[in-house]
Formats: C-alpha cells, structure tokens, sequence
C-alpha cells in the first residue's frame, strides 16, 4: 500500500511508486478502452489545480462536482483537494428544491458540471454569491470555462500549490434525505486515508493487479471509496459512463472484485433466471438441475459438513460443464463481489454462492466514513453485514439500536448545531439501525428505528425482510409495506414490466390488467404464508408508475422514500382498509389486490 498523511500525498506517492501502471480505463464510442497512467493522472491533476487557485479556489473553499462516472471526476476531484478545496459530490437527477438546499448548505465557489444546461440550473438555484463554472462538454458557460481547456493548459514550472493538512477538510457528502431534506456530512484527509487502509487491510488479495470497475455515482462516497482503495493499492480503475452498460462492459474489464448494490444483484440474477428460461427445455433442466445441487453442496460446505466424494465430482462436472458457462458474465478474473447501501435477501446470496459466486454483504452508514462492519472471503456468514472493523466501537442498546464510535466518525452535520448530530455524551453515533451480534462475532441487521411501526391491535412490525419476501416475486421492482396505527399491515408494490407493454395499440397495460393483478396478488400470498398472520400484508396496492427519482418516490441512491409514498397514495389506502375492515366486520374476511385508481 502506498500512502500519505492527505489524498494530494497519496496521489503524488502513488505516481512517484508506479508512473507508468496502468490507473484509468476509458472507452470510446467505437468500443476501444484506453489507459491514463499514474504519472499522467498526477500530471493533469497538477495542472488543473494550479488553474483553479488562478480562479481563485484557496484552503477551505467548496468546489461542486456533478460530472458522470469518467476519469474527469477524479482529475477534478483531485486538483480540488490539491488546490486545498473542499470536494462536493452533487447528483444532477436529484430535486429542485434539495439542490437548492444543499448549494445553500455549502455556499460553493465553483461548479464542475458536465455541461453548460446542468451549469445554468445549478447557477440559478445557488443562493448567497455566483460561484465559477467550469463545463466538461458542449459550450462553456459564462465564464468561458471548460474543463479540456484548463487541463491543456501549462503549469508554470515555479507554481507552487498549497500542501493539505491531515486534519483539513477533503469532502462534504449528503445525506440520501429519505425522511427530509439532506443534511451535509464533512470528512477531512486523514478520515479518508484511514478508511481507504482500513478496507484494504480485509482485502488482501485486491492489489496492483487488481482491476475495478467504477460505474457507481461519484458523487455518493460509496464509489469514491472503491476508487481511494485503487488508488493505495495501485489497482487499475475501469469507468463504465452509462450504469446501465455495467453488464455489457464487465466481459471487456474482467474485474477481480465488483462492487454493487442489492437491486443490481437482484436484476442480474432475473437476467440470468430468463435467459436460462429461453433456452430449449433439455439445456434449461440441466442448467437449473446442476445450479440447485451446486446451492446443496455449498450450504453442506458453509454449514461445516462433509461433502461426500462422489457428490463432490458431480458438483466439479456441473460447475465446469454448465455453471462456469453462465459466470463468463463477469469475466474470469472475479474473486469476489462486494452488496452495500441496503440489505440484500440471503436466498439470493445463496443462490449466487451456489452459481459460484462469493457476494460478501457490507454494512455503514453516510455519518462514518468507515464501514461498520463487513464479511471478508476468510470470514462470511449469510444473513449478516459481517464483523465489526477494529477501528470501531460497537454498542448494541437495549431497545437493539446500533451505536458505533471510532476515529472515522463525523463531528456533525454542515451548518447545523453540533447537538443534532445523533452523538450521546460518551461519543457514540445513534445509528437508528436495529441489530444484534452473534456467538461468533457477526452484526446482522433486524431493522429501522423509523421503519417499525405498531398496528393498531399493538402488534409491532420491521417492514424489511417482509418486503423483501416480497420483492421475491416476479415483475415486483420495489414494495413498501405500511400500516401504522391501522389493524392490519398493506403493501404498495410497482412492478418491473416490459417496455412493450406500454406502447401504443398494445392494448391494456399489463399494470392495469386485473388478471394480473389478481395473479399477482396470489403469488404474493404465497411468498408470504410462512409468516405470522399478524405480519402477512393483508391487501396489495398496485402502483399504476413506476417508483422514480424524478417521481420522488426513490433517493438518488436508489431508497424508498416511505413517507412519499404512502401520502402519495393516502386516499387508495384509506379505501382499502374500509372494505378491509367491512369484510372483517361482517365475517367474512378477504385478501384484496388492487391496481391505485380503481374501485
């Protein structure tokens, strides 16, 4: 690992150690990848800083960055830090009214955008002063700044940049804002050095021949930590612009580890289940057939029992025949892949493991720079978020919530007082998180302290693992189950449908058909009927769109926004609970599902 007291110092260790290895991966529009090296990574990065300070971005000063996932994130993040700016990591997607907020929040002093539109939105919601605009794309904004222009530009042979402080602020990240409005979290160089050795020291293996794919938001800290750790390491970072190019692009980069969110795993499991299901009815049997008696030999294995020889050849010839087959998806390079932001269902983690791949599930939170726990290939357990890391403290509190202290912690939201950072006098963060440790050491999760919600017959309910049950069922994309003072809970579900179904002349959408939704209802039931009654949703609400950022129903970093939703559909809610409640009055009472607008 190579490291410095500040990013600046890494970056320039790093150069200095591998100038010619390989550091970002890009492709063109004809399909043709090409590498920037360490030494011209440190090189560009200079020069931009120097041409921020001529702009006039000095120690302590908030430069927002809403860029895509491209190798121009990092240089510009860079020669931020370099210059002794503050890096802001904003989403273009994300509302109006919470980038007003959050330009409010930080006052910045210069905006990286991709283009001079998301400049001039940006521009007219910034309150207090107008910041610069540098544009990587298209026309400059009305500063005449874009971004190639200052990279092409000389640095002066004299220029002398200012060097960071370990305790000087790096980053200002926000919050997800699913109950209110973002709130700004601050981390300074020597948190996010910690983090970045911290990580690396669980994954040994990931290294100067590593190869990473980044694809994630750069402006949540979710990849920009995946890239800090390529950067002590010397991995080679593959840029993929569009996510939704990730499976297509992972043959060409072959990552050795691949970093995503549940609901990534979740479609790319669906995508695999259809395709198999495409093929003809021989291929399709065997390739299931060998898939569940690989899920058999790897739970016997995991459970620490003995796989007798013969089962173990079958498993051999089934995994090389069939299943490495469906692995050449993510390249042969893979070790393992790494599920945060959200939990994740275990079946599916079985049932990747079974495929043969090792989906290792990780758990933080935005007001700790360093996971708070993390399973590692030498130490998993499904249906845990894996060991706390020895940087942290860790207090399970009688109600079950989740206190984490430790080194990597915030001192408080940006702007705001001190006492709303959620820190009890001995230091310890209240994280709202429900848990619990086992025997063995490993965190698993049971819950929001804001999602639980009592019915009205007292019963008290963790919607988490209900949805998930759920979200097992096909065409479900997102559900939220509600029923807080009500007697019986209900889920809203959308539903993941063909685009064809929505175009015109193709007759009744899907959404809208009442045979579907009745078959969904059953299928849903059925997913359900192992849960206690109290527990099992009682009516179905058919959303008749799709869950969106742009709808307000989701964060940019994909979360439900529960409250939303549920006001968003409180009259079809009110409704249903009345002939809920009238058919449970009367006697007879009945399971209904039900599209939102109908009667």
């Amino acid at each position: 690992m190579i490291l410095g007291d500040t990013l600046p110092a890494t970056l320039a260790a790093r150069s200095a150690a591998t100038p010619e290895q390989a550091a970002f991966w890009s492709r063109d529009d004809d399909g043709h990848w090409s590498a920037t090296n360490w030494a011209e990574v440190q090189r560009r990065v200079g020069k931009l800083a120097w041409q921020l300070r001529l702009l006039g971005i000095g120690r302590g000063d908030r430069v927002a960055l809403v860029l895509p996932t491209t190798p121009e994130w990092e240089y510009a993040q860079h020669a931020v830090l370099a210059a002794g700016g503050v890096v802001v990591g904003l989403d273009a997607s994300e509302t109006e009214a919470n980038l007003r907020h959050m330009l409010h929040t930080v006052q910045p002093s210069a905006l990286i955008v991709d283009t001079r539109a998301v400049g001039d939105r940006l521009s007219a919601l910034t309150q207090g002063g107008t910041p610069r605009i540098v544009v990587a794309e298209g026309e400059p904004g009305p500063d005449g700044l874009r971004l190639d222009e200052l990279l092409a530009r000389p640095m002066p042979a004299t220029a002398d940049l200012p060097a960071a402080a370990a305790d000087d602020l790096a980053t200002i990240i926000f919050t997800s804002g699913s109950t209110g409005q973002p709130k700004g979290i601050a981390y300074t160089h020597a948190q996010l050095v910690l983090v970045g050795r911290a990580i690396l020291e669980q994954f040994p293996s990931i290294d100067e021949g590593a190869r990473l794919a980044c694809w994630l938001p750069l402006s949540n800290l979710f990849q920009r930590i995946i890239n800090l750790c390529a950067l002590i390491c010397g991995a080679q970072s593959w840029f993929v612009r569009h996510p939704a190019q990730i499976m297509e692009r992972l043959p060409e980069i072959r990552p050795s580890l691949f970093v995503g969110v549940p609901r990534f795993f979740e479609k790319l499991y669906a995508g695999i289940v259809a395709q198999l299901d495409a093929r003809p009815a021989p291929v399709r049997t065997l390739a299931h057939a060998a898939w569940r008696f690989a899920c058999e030999v790897r739970a016997a294995e995991r459970a620490g029992l003995p796989v007798a020889g013969s089962r173990a050849a079958i498993a051999w010839l089934a995994d090389r025949l069939v299943l490495s087959r469906i692995r050449a998806a993510m390249g042969p390079n893979l070790q393992f892949m790494v599920s945060g932001s959200a939990p994740i269902p275990v079946w599916l983690l079985e049932r990747f493991h079974g495929l043969g791949w090792l989906v290792l599930e990780a758990y933080g939170t935005s007001e700790n720079a360093l996971p708070i726990a993390l399973n590692t290939p030498a130490a998993y357990r499904f249906g845990t978020v894996g060991r706390p890391l020895a940087h942290n403290a860790l207090v399970i509190a009688e109600d079950g919530e989740i206190l984490v202290r430790g080194p990597a912690l915030f001192s408080g939201y940006w702007g705001t007082d001190p006492a709303d950072a959620g820190i009890d006098d001995a230091g310890f963060l209240h994280t709202g998180d429900l848990g619990r440790v086992d025997d063995s050491g490993f965190l698993a999760l049971t819950g929001r302290k804001s999602e639980l919600f009592k019915t009205s017959t007292g019963r008290r309910i963790a919607p988490g693992s209900i949805e998930a049950l759920i979200k097992r069922v096909p065409a479900v994309e997102h559900a939220v189950l509600v029923g807080r003072n009500r007697p019986f809970p209900v889920a809203i579900v959308d539903l993941a449908l063909p685009p064809a179904a929505d175009a015109p002349g193709s007759g009744d959408r899907p959404s809208r058909s009442q045979a579907l939704v009745e078959a969904l209802g059953e299928r849903i039931l059925a997913a359900c009927r192992d849960l206690p009654a109290y527990q099992r949703p009682a009516a179905i609400l058919v959303s008749p769109i799709p869950f969106s950022v742009d709808g307000g129903q989701l964060t940019a970093n994909q979360k439900l926004r529960r409250q939303h939703i549920e006001a968003l559909f409180a009259r079809e809610l009110d409704a249903l609970y009345r002939d809920l409640e009238e058919a449970h009055d009367t006697g007879h009472p009945r399971f209904i599902c039900r599209r939102a607008g109908a009667t």
